[in-house]
């Protein structure tokens, strides 16, 4: 009960703040019909490892990919030209972080990588992460649960604080505990940043209690890790050693389940 009454408050404030954020995030997209959207990449018949990102919208480019985290450069060798490239890296990136997670190289086959918005939402003015709006959030959890429903996967690995939020705020999470409850509490978007299109928590380092731990979506492991381009963990994400090696762990116990052991290092 206690879970439900954040999710009303936070789906509130939300709400209150819907205007100016929706009003900002669609600029510039709604003259044209329809927001631009990235594709999820991989095969749901043969993929067991689910990675959830954030949106599509890279911080420091322009660049736009028609597949999440441009995955589909895996596919054709390295590009020779340093934009493209960059892009292929990045998605090579995602792939040995996971591949590290999992203690062996996990073929392409067996990945299936989404956001948990897959539309471009508009730059945030100066640095700082997008918030992505509550019609996204709804859309993307929805879809997220149809993923999963129609998929074999063995683990689903949210990566960073906000998706994770908006995963137990929307419901997605099965646990209804005090550790949910807190998170969700303190991972509330600030509301003075809310206004201007950007993602603040409004508590101190609330992602740090959940990091690594195992939840579940209707019996499927879900480990929150940090993301991407914050690993490998330097600086003051150094306090993240700990959670991220139980990350390892977790994900590593949820694989092996039901696989061959001879194949992790």
């Amino acid at each position: 009960m206690e879970l439900k009454r954040l999710q009303a408050e936070s789906a509130a404030e939300l709400e209150r703040l819907g205007g100016a954020v929706l009003a900002r995030a669609f600029r510039g997209e709604l003259s044209k019909g329809t927001m631009k959207a990235v594709r999820p990449f991989g095969d749901l018949a043969t993929a067991t490892i689910l990675i959830i990102g954030h949106d599509p919208r890279l911080q420091r480019s322009q660049a736009e990919a028609e597949i999440a985290f441009f995955f589909d450069y895996l596919t054709r060798p390295r590009p020779k030209s340093r934009p493209e490239a960059r892009k292929y890296d990045l998605a090579q990136a995602v792939r040995d972080y996971i591949n590290e997670l999992a203690g062996y190289n996990v073929p392409l086959a067996e990945l299936y990588v989404t956001n948990l918005c897959n539309e471009f939402l508009a730059h945030t003015p100066g640095s700082g992460t997008v918030l992505i709006p509550d019609a996204q959030a709804q859309r993307g959890v929805q879809q997220i649960v149809q993923i999963v429903s129609d998929g074999h996967f063995k683990v689903i690995l949210p990566m960073a604080v906000q998706p994770f939020y908006h995963l137990c705020w929307l419901g997605f999470i099965d646990e209804d505990t005090e550790l949910v409850r807190r998170f969700v509490a303190a991972a509330r978007p600030r509301a003075s940043k809310a206004e201007q299109g950007i993602y603040v928590q409004s508590g101190r380092a609330p992602f740090l209690a959940v990091c690594g731990q195992r939840f579940h979506h209707r019996g499927v492991p879900v480990v929150p890790i940090v993301h991407v381009k914050q690993w490998p963990l330097k600086g003051r994400m150094a306090r993240y050693e700990e959670p991220m090696r139980q990350a390892q762990q977790q994900v590593r116990a949820a694989l092996q389940a039901s696989s061959d052991p001879s194949k992790f290092r």
